[in-house]
């Protein structure tokens, strides 16, 4: 990979800027001369470095990390263009997750882990709130992508569908229903639930299947986090539905999991921009989400 002082210099102006015009102005050069200088240099390297979508020229994920890099090695080009090739590769840089909280301690966390482990100069930073949240810091470019469970609209920005969740029903030790083989939402409904909080899809999508089959149900508590969920469950406050693969977070404890005889099904989605999607580190992570 070749990458000139001069390429570094105007790709720094125009991320500093985020405007070829304001960065052609600070240096006394035409437009057309920032724009042609950046063209080159993703083209030397073969990801996108800006989102051009409408009037937008904002950095992707990719252009933040070469950013970083340069401002980290700015004493040698040899070290900007090991950097910039491992940008490239998307086994270095940053990405900036955002997920909801019943995923981001169990789905979200290990994929990120894993990965790091793997490539020790990549960094995945995760923040976890609700979907409404994520969705507005896509949108105000604070995040790269976001792990939620709709399939927004919101043109400019794609999704890739990373499983459907079957939930379970969690129930406590001792509970009778343990001895079932399958657990019906009437059956399940018949003690206290805790639940996800109001906001959660996941509760949302819940609460339809019991309104649906004319289920009448009481909450007992409410928990931000499946985990937390989990916790309640086990300490005998009342029954609840989560994701096996939390479940499995408490095999050895006084939690016992049944498949639930309802055709509840949990989506979850990678949402981001059209150009962090084709970035090699996002597909990576799309990988590592797909494969725990």
């Amino acid at each position: 990979m070749r990458i000139s002082a001069r390429q570094i210099e105007l790709f720094q102006m125009a991320y500093r800027h985020r405007s070829t015009r304001k960065a052609a102005d600070a240096l006394n050069i035409s437009q057309p001369a920032i724009s042609r200088v950046v063209a080159e240099l993703e083209t030397e390297m073969g990801i996108q470095l800006f989102d051009r979508s409408g009037r937008r020229f904002e950095p992707t994920a990719a252009a933040h990390s070469l950013s970083a890099a340069i401002k980290s090695h700015y004493y040698g080009i040899d070290r900007i263009v090991d950097a910039a090739t491992m940008i490239a590769s998307g086994t270095a840089g940053v990405l900036n997750v955002v997920a909801l909280p019943a995923v981001a301690d169990t789905l979200v966390a290990r994929a990120a882990a894993n990965l790091m482990a793997q490539h020790p100069n990549l960094r995945i930073d995760v923040d976890v709130m609700g979907e409404q949240e994520c969705l507005a810091m896509l949108r105000s470019g604070n995040a790269d992508c976001a792990v939620i469970c709709s399939s927004p609209r919101d043109s400019g920005f794609v999704s890739t569908l990373i499983r459907e969740i079957r939930p379970v029903a969690a129930l406590p030790s001792g509970d009778p229903l343990a001895q079932e083989a399958e657990v019906s939402l009437s059956q399940l409904a018949e003690k206290d639930l805790v639940m996800l909080p109001p906001d959660s899809p996941f509760r949302r999508a819940l609460e339809l299947e019991l309104a649906i089959s004319g289920i009448p149900f009481t909450v007992r508590a409410e928990a931000r986090t499946q985990a937390a969920l989990a916790e309640y469950v086990i300490s005998g406050i009342g029954r609840g539905v989560i994701d096996p693969l939390t479940g499995a977070l408490f095999s050895g404890a006084a939690l016992t999991l049944r498949p639930l005889k309802a055709r509840l099904v949990w989506p979850i989605n990678l949402v981001a921009s059209e150009s962090t999607m084709t970035l090699p580190v996002t597909q990576l992570f799309v990988d590592a989400l797909k494969s725990e």
